[in-house]
């Protein structure tokens, strides 16, 4: 894609120097069937990354705003926030002050504002705590140090046991600065140390956190960040842990959303952690930051004698292991590569985004996806929070300024056209995305029903039931990346095709019989 305007300006501004195929069919009832709990379309959104309303070069909370009404038209009605506690840092995992707003993003009112504005919309939204550890700038711990360096009297004494200090530098552990002899935990960074979750009067912090954010913020609910490293190595007490901060949400506000960082690299591991009653746990193992290589990934590959059965047997591994609780899949974060970088070409691109939306549970989408963003440098997790592309003519909102300075945003993580580009070509990834969660509107059983397979076709398409609350859709998936199939569907029973998400839009039925394109999907009720 040639580099116009708004991206010459991005690298301009970061360097000093220059530098589809998707539609939905054939929809027999328009008519959506969105029911009001946790099993929601998330959209994930770095705020410094995202829409610029103040002409800083930097996103912010008035400017998410301003996008409401898009982030609704795309069919999501939940989004989650990347840290919006005071900062030092541009990515916001070391909070200075747990109960204000960062500066570059707005105001606490700025906050509350677009709560009230999501809520008026029909989305909720969850923020991320970060538990595991604070900013070295943080009150606690500059009162902590205080103490320790004129002795463990006085009113400062208590932080102490915030921060895990040691008199020897144990495994993850750092000198106090201008302090002989003694050492905090910093699992992370020296930036961020270690809290001390054992801590009495620490839990109380967190429970008077929760409280502020779940009441006098109105979120929704949290993403809760580093839940393997709460207690390092330690599952049963990163479970307790986890125990204690859903059990107080939830006594706060009943129905708020937890969902954990669960990094590690089998679904067995992961669902140990749903033990501790928090609703969901993402399902890292289908991700682009999968330790093993991607599940949803392995289905494209052509190693695979009978994809559309495997991805079938996938949704069955998953109900079969994740037996409590709700899934949370998604294709990528900000800390994986893109769903671009992971699957190959556009085609794919969408497919992906087409097979994410047939997953149980909760779907999170990664801001800059719908239009195939990718990142550039896997490596540097600058560059997987660069700004989402707008409009390759208008600077009106765009963010101009890097996360972080001397980035190279670069015009080839824009490999393909810019939203309001894409908003108008109804064969775009951004609108395979928007028919894709329209997908999981309409049919309620995708995100909770239960999964039954059933026989395929041939070994290229997949087929399966699912049923919630006494109803069933039967899903097609055809898996092949060149061949079209004729299905007939009458094996099925009494079902009519209500739906078709299609990377090429050439999928048809006739009376019983349904022409299957290439990457293509259909829903029969």
């Amino acid at each position: 894609m040639k580099a116009k305007k708004v991206v010459c300006a991005l690298v301009a501004l970061t360097l000093g120097c220059a530098v589809p195929l998707s539609a939905c069919g054939e929809t027999k009832d328009d008519a959506l069937n969105v029911i009001d709990d946790n099993n929601r379309n998330w959209y994930e959104v770095f705020v410094r990354s995202y829409y610029d309303s103040d002409n800083d070069g930097i996103g912010d909370l008035k400017g998410l705003a301003v996008k409401l009404d898009y982030i609704k038209e795309m069919g999501f009605n939940g989004i989650w926030l990347m840290p919006v506690c005071e900062s030092n840092t541009y990515h916001g995992y070391d909070v200075v002050d747990y109960y204000t707003v960062e500066k570059d993003y707005g105001t606490n009112e700025d906050f509350k504002e677009l709560v009230q504005e999501a809520h008026a919309r029909g989305i909720n939204v969850i923020v991320d705590m970060v538990l595991n550890h604070s900013s070295i700038s943080n009150g606690w711990y500059q009162k902590a140090i205080a103490a320790l360096s004129s002795g463990t009297t006085g009113e400062n004494a208590k932080y102490i046991d915030y921060y895990n200090f040691s008199d020897e530098q144990l495994p993850g552990y750092a000198p106090v600065q201008n302090m002989t002899g003694k050492y905090y935990e910093c699992r992370f960074d020296s930036a961020m140390p270690d809290l001390n979750l054992d801590s009495e009067a620490v839990r109380g912090e967190i429970a008077d956190i929760l409280d502020y954010w779940l009441t006098d913020m109105d979120v929704d609910g949290f993403r809760l960040d580093a839940c393997t490293s709460y207690y390092t190595g330690n599952v049963t007490k990163n479970v307790e842990f986890l125990t204690f901060v859903n059990e107080t949400a939830k006594g706060i506000k009943e129905d708020a959303y937890i969902v954990g960082e669960v990094w590690e690299g089998s679904d067995a591991q992961i669902r140990q952690y749903y033990e501790s009653g928090i609703d969901s746990c993402f399902l890292f193992t289908m991700s682009a930051g999968a330790a093993y290589g991607s599940t949803l990934k392995n289905t494209f590959s052509s190693l695979e004698n009978q994809p559309g059965q495997y991805f079938t047997n996938l949704l069955l591994e998953y109900q079969r292991v994740y037996d409590i609780g709700t899934q949370a899949p998604f294709l990528c974060n900000h800390d994986t590569a893109r769903a671009a970088n992971m699957l190959v070409g556009e085609r794919q691109v969408k497919m992906g985004a087409g097979l994410l939306s047939l997953m149980n549970g909760n779907v999170f989408v990664y801001y800059g996806d719908e239009i195939g963003m990718i990142c550039q440098d896997s490596s540097s997790d600058p560059t997987k929070r660069i700004p989402i592309l707008w409009d390759s003519e208008i600077t009106e909102g765009q963010v101009l300024k890097p996360p972080q300075p001397g980035i190279n945003i670069g015009a080839k993580a824009y490999k393909y056209p810019s939203v309001a580009e894409q908003q108008a070509d109804s064969e775009s990834i951004l609108n395979y995305y928007k028919a894709a969660m329209r997908l999981r509107n309409r049919h309620p059983e995708l995100a909770r029903g239960t999964v039954e397979s059933l026989d395929p076709p041939n070994e290229y398409v997949g087929a399966f039931k699912k049923t919630y609350d006494g109803k069933s859709i039967v899903v097609l998936v055809n898996l092949s990346e060149q061949e079209n199939y004729t299905v007939d569907f009458s094996a099925y029973g009494d079902v009519k095709v209500v739906d078709i998400l299609d990377v090429s839009g050439k999928s048809k039925a006739s009376g019983k019989k349904l022409n299957m394109q290439p990457y293509s999907i259909a829903i029969l009720r």
